[in-house]
């Protein structure tokens, strides 16, 4: 999981704004710096909308480095505009922006070193404490992870957030609320459990509609890095788009023949070899296995996908895609949703809490 570090300078940013009293209106742009010309006291940024611009510093413009974590603008550090580097992650306050520039006020700075470490930290932090599972119930607020239901408790500081509908990457990711969670929606919670293990005392919550797909592959073109498949369940064609974060896995023979016997029908009640356990004990076995590329796959193969639920319906992108499962989709052509919907969004990508 990924930290999203701009809404800590965002936050940072309120302090600033009100202190200095602008009488002008003010626009908060969010972005990574693209090219910096110190000389010119200029920056180039490119927004989280995906526009460039060129940004102009005053000369009472005032420059912070936000440490990792920090909220309080007062606590930034004054910086020069030789300090900026491409690649740190910035917002930048002005007027609104006019034909692709902007003169700028304020410019906060998180470095991309200090983003590093926040993201590193936090990814650690939801491994260790975060549960992803479908929401069952709304209330209360209920999700089921593999075999496990946990009931996520909510509190007045818990941070919601939703993904977009083209999206799973969690700089992409909305704020929220409980009023937009729906059944079925795919939820990362992160917290403490309850002593007795049946809840979870919700810190960050992010969720979304994503779609679980078993289909085989018509065709591929690698260069545009799409995908033409055959869904198995509505024999409809669906065009999938591979990321450079989407994660590819290949089930070796073995565990696909030992998941078969244990999602087939009535393998609950019957005597089977040891197999991993459904949903989170998969979705850490899935974890494990190394990345596979696009060219492993051909035409014919079956295949598992999360996706996102997509703005085109007809076209999505990859979540996560699991290959060499014919023997899994033959036993059990219903275990798509428990396997995927149980695997952690992104393997561990760009989908976490702040």
């Amino acid at each position: 999981m990924k930290l999203h570090a701009l809404s800590v300078l965002i936050i940072a940013l309120t302090p600033l704004c009100n202190a200095q009293q602008q009488p002008r209106a003010r626009a908060q742009v969010p972005g990574s710096i693209a090219a910096v010309n110190a000389p010119a006291n200029q920056v180039s940024l490119k927004s989280d909308k995906g526009e460039t611009l060129q940004v102009t510093l005053g000369e009472r413009a005032l420059i912070l480095r936000i440490p990792p974590g920090e909220t309080d603008a007062k606590k930034g550090t004054k910086i020069a505009l030789t300090d900026v580097s491409a690649g740190d992650r910035a917002v930048v306050v002005g007027p609104p922006s006019e034909n692709g520039a902007m003169s700028a006020s304020a410019l906060l700075i998180m470095t991309k070193g200090d983003v590093a470490t926040l993201q590193q930290k936090d990814q650690e932090e939801w491994k260790k404490r975060g549960v992803t599972g479908t929401v069952v119930a709304v209330a209360p607020l209920t999700i089921k992870s593999g075999m496990h239901t946990y009931t996520v408790q909510p509190g007045t500081d818990t941070a919601w957030f939703r993904y977009s509908a083209d999206s799973a990457r969690f700089a992409d990711a909305k704020p929220s609320s409980l009023a937009d969670v729906k059944t079925g929606d795919q939820l990362r919670v992160l917290g403490n459990k309850t002593d007795d293990g049946a809840g979870i005392q919700a810190e960050k919550i992010v969720f979304g509609t994503f779609r679980q797909i078993a289909a085989t592959i018509s065709s591929i073109d690698a260069a545009k890095g799409e995908i033409a498949v055959k869904d198995l369940a509505t024999k409809k064609p669906l065009v999938l788009k591979v990321e450079s974060d989407s994660t590819m896995k290949k089930l070796p023979d073995q565990a696909a023949r030992m998941l078969a016997r244990r999602y087939a029908p009535g393998a609950e009640t019957s005597p089977a070899p040891a197999a991993p356990a459904r949903g989170g004990d998969v979705g850490q076995m899935l974890d494990s296995l190394p990345a596979m590329p696009v060219s492993e796959l051909k035409p014919g193969d079956a295949i598992m996908i999360s996706t996102t639920q997509g703005s085109d319906p007809g076209r999505v992108t990859v979540i996560m895609l699991l290959a060499g499962v014919e023997p899994l989709l033959t036993a059990s052509p219903s275990s798509t949703r428990d396997i995927m919907s149980g695997w952690n969004l992104g393997g561990g990508g760009d989908t976490g809490g702040q």
